[in-house]
């Protein structure tokens, strides 16, 4: 069996009596054999907290190109995602002490 994968900007047209006939197919009838099983859920984002307006507060910030860049399409979502790992792993890392977020004062 060869792997097949996809660019979420550039997925395949699916026609619609397949797609009809698709989310008419019972749970029990898919086939999810040919899926790997994942163990790590660390990097995963429940759809329902990406964009989330009414926990978002619009900021403007200046970036470099090259940070950008880096980032790529979509690098809004990233910085928040980006950023909310950093908070957390500081959280974890200092105990859960909201202050330790000015140790990266010192950095500027």
């Amino acid at each position: 069996m060869s792997i097949v994968s996809y660019d979420l900007d550039n997925l395949p047209k699916v026609p619609e009596e397949e797609r009809k006939r698709l989310a008419a197919m019972p749970y029990e009838e898919i086939d999810y054999s040919d899926i790997p099983e994942v163990h790590d859920f660390s990097g995963f984002v429940r759809a329902g907290d990406r964009g989330a307006a009414k926990k978002q507060k619009r900021v403007e910030i200046d970036l470099d190109s090259e940070v950008i860049a880096w980032i790529g399409e979509g690098y809004q979502s990233r910085i928040n995602i980006i950023l909310r790992e950093l908070m957390h792993l500081t959280r974890l890392s200092t105990g859960g002490k909201p202050e330790a977020a000015k140790v990266y004062d010192t950095a500027f």
